[in-house]
């Protein structure tokens, strides 16, 4: 098995802004919009609360390509256990790549890729900025996905 060598690149906390996401509201669409409004390029994002509906997905490494969870089980009122991620840069503009774990009344756990569709019932939020150099985002062709991509030397 061929090993890549491991990248990375320094960063100091530029900002960190905390905030409410507002009720009804998409929480993907609203993450990607505050980082566009406010232009952050890189950092992390930390969201709890709780949510009307979950739209999450998982990444088919077979097919190289996003399946959306299905089922009765992601509607209904579900507590946010943990939703985090990144920003970076991906087709010129900031992107939130989040994972989200949710909760049912009776404590189960469902976790995956937040997609699109997510409806908020409550939600706050905490992004560190952070400042240095951007994580850009390109296609992989070992895995098909839109991974960070080097440093140019």
């Amino acid at each position: 098995m061929k090993q890549e060598k491991i990248w990375a690149n320094t960063y100091k906390i530029k900002n960190t802004f905390m905030g409410r996401i507002p009720h009804d509201s998409d929480l993907l669409e609203q993450i990607n919009s505050f980082c566009m409004v406010n232009d952050i390029r890189s950092g992390i994002v930390n969201i709890i609360g709780a949510v009307k509906e979950a739209r999450l997905g998982y990444y088919s490494q077979n097919r190289q390509n996003y399946r959306t969870l299905d089922g009765e089980n992601l509607t209904g009122g579900l507590e946010i256990l943990s939703c985090t991620g990144n920003v970076s840069i991906k087709d010129g503009k900031p992107f939130a790549h989040l994972h989200l774990i949710v909760s049912d009344s009776q404590g189960n756990a469902l976790g995956g890729h937040l997609m699109p569709g997510t409806v908020v019932y409550a939600g706050e939020f905490i992004i560190q900025e952070f400042e240095g150099k951007d994580f850009i985002r390109g296609w992989d062709k070992t895995t098909g996905l839109p991974l960070w991509l080097p440093p140019e030397d």
